[in-house]
């Protein structure tokens, strides 16, 4: 099978997953996605530019921009929202496995098929990616303007606690 039928498969088959999902999830996980999409392609781009890795066979029309750009990685950044956000460590442990798998599997298959050749380590790539997930989930948390998602441990210092409107120290003016 040719690579551009691969990638023409990874693209439609990541959209028409969207089938599956609910409008209300879909529009507002959305945002997030769009944002992952133009962060990997500006993270992409430098990595082109600093030589961490190369494009050897491009989709077409596109020049350097991998065709997962476009398909499995906006569209499983919402899949990932959707069953994880509001649990930071959950997403985050989900994010590294998938990455994992990712790194040490498909970017092999990639460069052994021709697509691409990577120049730097697995380790600096699962940093380049862990990174980019925690700024996403940053992204999204502003974005529905919430101060906490499950970020903390539920675990609270009675200095964070607000103060009581009864005053001990002043005296009953009656």
């Amino acid at each position: 099978m040719s690579n551009q039928t691969l990638f023409w498969a990874s693209l439609i088959f990541s959209w028409l997953s969207t089938l599956f999902l609910k409008k209300e999830d879909l529009r507002r996980y959305m945002p997030v996605s769009l944002f992952c999409m133009l962060t990997f392609a500006f993270i992409f781009e430098t990595g082109i530019t600093l030589h961490w890795w190369a494009v050897k066979e491009t989709f077409f029309p596109l020049i350097n921009l991998p065709i997962f750009l476009y398909g499995a990685y906006p569209i499983g950044t919402i899949w990932i929202f959707k069953y994880t956000y509001g649990h930071f460590w959950l997403f985050l442990i989900t994010n590294i496995i998938l990455d994992y798998i990712l790194i040490f599997f498909l970017i092999d298959w990639f460069v052994q098929r021709g697509v691409w050749e990577a120049y730097i380590t697995y380790s600096q790539v699962l940093f380049i990616t862990t990174s980019l997930a925690i700024l996403i989930y940053g992204y999204q948390m502003w974005q529905e303007g919430q101060q906490e998602t499950g970020v903390m441990l539920n675990g609270r210092s009675a200095i964070c606690k607000p103060l009581s409107k009864e005053n001990p120290d002043e005296p009953n003016n009656q």
